[in-house]
């Protein structure tokens, strides 16, 4: 092969002329058409105080339907009942259980020795037998008394009975003159003090009653109120002995075996498992909008429950009030003592009302002002914000049903009356 000429083809040059046309209008169409469709955007953004990214925001639609207004509160898990005893007196502790054991109803618990109470529970005891053989001997002297007055009335019925038959034969005596007449006055003057003798014997008989049997009674009444310290020690030292109120669990013990306590001291604390409140710090501005019975929802462990508001506490403490809610249907199951749960305080319904979803627009912007958005420019807009749930809040002025709102923090807008919301 002598050269590769018999291989090669001639090539007609191309017309780069009609090519560069071709590029140039497609350019200008997509120019074009691109134009027109940013047009609008382009006037909204140069005729906008600032611009602002869609994905820095979010948005809500107003609505109309029912509002429910509420609160949300976080609270722990009491006991309904978990009752707290105290030392009655003072003494040594003799501990039968510890925290953490499980109780029932009556068994012992704890035992407190008071020797001051043994102490005069032997005095009074002493004293009390002391008044009851003051008793029996009163009883024997008001019946020897009394056996010796009715002695001296039965010789006072003879000393009568003599002088009447005496006055009797005088009275036969001078009717036969036989005795003078002195001598008849004088018997007659002797049966009279026999009379008054005898008369004056049965008052004293009666007065003698009536004065033992008020001996008597002061004597059993002081022993009666003998009776009655004798009894209350006897019951100060059965309570010495404490014993479980409830079945539960033993929930905190204050003091150590052979501890020295005070009279009232706390000493443990018995926990009913059986059932169980939630007890809440609500904050003080919701004060005036509480009443006991109000619908209530408790959250735990991925579910809710129901309940109701049954105490509120009448005085605020760091800016709260403590609130106390029972579970409608009984306690459930898997409970434990201080276990944090949150709640929600349904307070009022409010229906047909024209609703937002709740953002940080509404603290951000005091609940005064929204930025409603249309296309992508936003609008700072004067609104009115009526009640507030922990979802949505009511719109009582400037804004319509379907209207899309900023409804995340307008601080970034800085009070800007326009927005531009870009893509």
């Amino acid at each position: 092969m002598k050269d590769t000429s018999g291989q090669d083809v001639v090539l007609t040059p191309k017309n780069k002329t009609k090519q560069r046309l071709m590029i140039a209008s497609v350019t200008v169409l997509l120019t074009v058409t691109a134009a027109t469709f940013a047009a609008p955007k382009f006037n909204n953004l140069f005729s906008s105080d600032m611009a602002i990214s869609a994905e820095q925001l979010r948005f809500g639609v107003v609505s109309r339907g029912d509002l429910q207004r509420d609160i949300a509160v976080q609270g722990q898990v009491v006991s309904a009942n978990s009752p707290t005893l105290y030392s009655p007196s003072a003494g040594n502790v003799s501990l039968h259980v510890k925290a953490g054991d499980r109780v029932t109803k009556g068994q012992l618990l704890l035992q407190i020795d008071s020797p001051l109470l043994a102490n005069r529970l032997d005095q009074e005891r002493a004293s009390l037998e002391e008044l009851k053989l003051g008793v029996e001997r009163q009883q024997i002297f008001n019946k020897t008394t009394l056996l010796n007055n009715q002695q001296s009335i039965e010789l006072a019925a003879v000393n009568l009975e003599l002088q009447s038959k005496n006055m009797s034969r005088a009275n036969q005596s001078m009717k036969h003159q036989v005795i003078s007449r002195e001598e008849f006055e004088q018997n007659e003057a002797e049966l009279k003090k026999t009379k008054l003798a005898y008369s004056h014997a049965k008052q004293g008989f009666d007065l003698q009653v009536e004065s033992l049997a008020f001996e008597l009674k002061t004597k059993k009444l002081q022993l009666e109120r003998q009776q009655y310290v004798v009894d209350d020690l006897n019951r100060q030292i059965r309570e010495l002995t404490l014993l479980s109120p409830l079945d539960g669990i033993i929930g905190l013990v204050n003091i150590r075996e052979k501890d020295l306590v005070a009279i009232n001291s706390a000493l443990i604390t018995v926990v009913d498992l059986s059932d169980f409140e939630v007890e809440v710090n609500i904050p003080e501005n919701y004060a005036d909008d509480l009443g006991v019975g109000l619908i209530t929802e408790i959250s735990f462990n991925g579910q809710v429950h129901q309940g109701e508001l049954t105490a509120i506490s009448p005085e605020v403490n760091n800016g709260q009030v403590v609130g106390r809610m029972r579970f409608t249907n009984g306690s459930p199951s898997g409970l434990r003592q201080n276990q944090r749960v949150n709640a929600r305080v349904l307070i009022e319904t409010r229906k047909n009302v024209l609703k937002l979803r709740r953002g940080q627009f509404v603290e951000s912007g005091g609940g005064k002002i929204a930025y409603l958005v249309t296309e992508n420019n936003a609008t700072k807009t004067k609104i009115t914000v009526g009640v507030r749930s922990l979802g949505e809040v009511e719109i009582t002025s400037g804004l319509k049903e379907g209207d899309r709102v900023v409804i995340s923090s307008i601080d970034a807008f800085n009070s800007n009356q326009s927005v531009f919301i870009s893509n």
